[in-house]
């Protein structure tokens, strides 16, 4: 008779008790796995091959947009996210985990992370636990971002009219976008797998190239 595999607690999991048992288990080995940074890898990769195609299909680069402002998301929420997992929630989800930690009550079922802005603000004002250094973003880099958010919302969240958006509008935000992905990526080096840093680095230059190649 099967039986159903134990199951790790988190505050086991997170104090490292049960994590070897708990990745040795071949039983999701056919789950999709979704984490940040694998969502980060994906979607620099991703708006690389838009980028390759809006020449003949313009929309591409609407979806390449969507596709840097979301691996940087993804790399925000990874490089703060902390040993704990807990550093890109809220002050008050953090604290509650906190307490849970220490033998208090689970915190309630919700773990939305802190919106793109809040969660950029935070990287750039606070020592990240990983790395001890805060994100480096300049003025005019600061403001490639909103751009690149405003166009985001506009693909995610279409509205009942037509946008036009200029071509170098959006192109001057994607390598600010890429290049903070790698650094964000680059505080978590050490879960990096084989060659995984190399094809970050080559997305990267790829993107910066194809845009430079939009006037």
């Amino acid at each position: 008779m099967n039986e159903t595999p134990s199951r790790a607690s988190l505050k086991e999991i997170l104090a490292g008790d049960a994590l070897e048992e708990v990745l040795c288990e071949d039983s999701f080995g056919d789950y999709v796995e979704v984490t940040p940074r694998l969502l980060a890898m994906l979607n620099l990769r991703d708006c690389k091959e838009q980028l390759e195609r809006w020449k003949s299909e313009p929309l591409r680069l609407a979806q390449a947009a969507k596709s840097a402002h979301l691996a940087m998301q993804s790399a925000l929420t990874d490089a703060l996210a902390g040993p704990a997992g807990i550093g890109a929630y809220t002050d008050a989800l953090r604290t509650e985990y906190l307490a849970y930690f220490d033998e208090a009550a689970p915190p309630p079922e919700r773990d939305f992370v802190l919106p793109f802005p809040k969660l950029l603000a935070r990287a750039m004002e606070q020592p990240m636990e990983w790395s001890g250094q805060k994100l480096e973003v300049s003025h005019n880099e600061t403001k490639a971002l909103e751009e690149l958010t405003f166009v985001r919302h506009r693909v995610e969240h279409p509205r009942p009219q037509s946008h036009l958006i200029e071509p170098q509008f959006i192109a001057r935000t994607l390598p600010v976008a890429a290049r903070l992905t790698l650094e964000l990526l680059d505080i978590g080096a050490h879960h990096y797998e084989d060659g995984e840093r190399a094809a970050v680095e080559s997305a990267v230059a790829a993107i910066s190239a194809l845009c430079a190649e939009i006037d």
